[in-house]
């Protein structure tokens, strides 16, 4: 390949073919930024998100453990893994769109990504209707926790933090996690304490987290309310996994987030896909989903809208491009032959109207 690349650079040629993977090809650059600008329209609409949810596969989820075969682990069996997970994120979306168990939901965007090791985890950001948006650390409280509950009187909810919420153990007590970076946690753990929940300028509260005396044993790692991951207490224990839940605060976070979900998959000179993502991608499983639908609404200078032709066609393909309304175009007439139109401005004209491709 270096051969032919210098050889190529000698006789001023790309070597090779390109090939350009379009918006359509799902997982590249293209698709990310219209996925990231898709939702970052809903933003516009709805205002910022007031959750971010974080949900990971539990392998030893009993509808898995029941379905394996003597012998095997849930390793074993990636198809399991992730039709299993698919129902329990359907199952999660019903609970907060439909059930509205933190509030009335106007609009919630997720994406699934997968772990190193295989097991696929699912970002979703929530907006609320105003009446439901947290805004005070009272209605905070309500929908978060980031405290270990009294194992006398939540015993259920205690072991289920115990396995699945606590984050590391890091820092001096675990110098070598996986999350140490330069000698400091890269997650910022452990958290200080925290008498009550405080807004933050960065975008995440600063979440109740009392110096109570109550601990747990991790590894043989005494922990306190300092290291638990932000939960929600109903939905911990319904689904028995990892289920961060946050609070998205300010204004800042949006962009940070949106383009978090969206950041597309770690890549160096190889893409590594697990089994898993494999299993899902084979399934024809969605990696990235919203509730509303957008529609992408072109913008272009006079006589210069893109024109798509196989080469030799190009004079029928113009010929096709001048008969041809993009939405721009359809706009135009349309305010020209509807007044109601014109109040609308042109990104708004979709609620209003359907585009068809002989015209609106």
């Amino acid at each position: 390949m270096d051969h032919l690349a210098n050889e190529a650079e000698i006789e001023g040629l790309r070597p090779g073919r390109v090939i350009i993977l379009s918006s359509s090809f799902q997982g590249t650059p293209r698709a990310m930024q219209q996925n990231y600008q898709d939702a970052m329209a809903i933003v516009r609409k709805y205002g910022k998100p007031d959750l971010f949810i974080t949900f990971t596969c539990n392998p030893t989820w009993r509808e898995i453990k029941e379905q394996l075969f003597p012998g095997q682990t849930p390793s074993d069996r990636p198809d399991l893994i992730t039709r299993v997970f698919k129902l329990k994120v359907n199952e999660l979306i019903e609970d907060i769109f439909k059930k509205r168990i933190l509030g009335r939901t106007i609009v919630n965007v997720f994406v699934i990504e997968f772990q190193k090791r295989g097991l696929p985890h699912c970002h979703m950001l929530i907006i609320l209707t105003n009446e439901y948006k947290p805004k005070d650390e009272n209605h905070i409280d309500r929908i978060v926790c980031s405290e270990i509950p009294d194992h006398v009187q939540f015993p259920q909810l205690y072991e289920c933090v115990r396995r699945h919420m606590i984050h590391g153990p890091c820092g001096t007590l675990n110098p070598h996690s996986p999350c140490m970076e330069d000698g400091k946690c890269s997650k910022e753990f452990p958290k200080e304490f925290q008498n009550v929940t405080m807004a933050n300028k960065d975008g995440y509260p600063r979440y109740r987290r009392r110096d109570n005396g109550i601990t747990m044993t991790i590894s043989k790692y005494e922990v306190d309310n300092r290291w638990i991951v932000p939960y929600n207490p109903y939905l911990l224990m319904k689904y028995n996994a990892h289920i961060n839940v946050e609070i998205c605060a300010t204004v800042k976070s949006i962009k940070y987030l949106f383009k978090y979900i969206y950041k597309g998959h770690d890549c160096a000179n190889i893409k590594y896909v697990s089994a898993p993502e494999a299993a899902w991608r084979l399934f024809e499983f969605p990696l990235h989903d919203k509730s509303h639908a957008i529609i992408r609404l072109v913008v272009h200078l006079p006589n210069q809208q893109p024109v798509y032709f196989a080469e030799g066609n190009e004079r029928e393909a113009l010929e096709r491009a001048a008969m041809k309304d993009m939405t721009l175009t359809a706009w135009f007439k349309l305010n020209s032959k509807n007044p109601d139109a014109r109040q609308y401005l042109y990104d708004d004209i979709p609620q209003h109207f359907v585009f068809e491709r002989n015209g609106t």
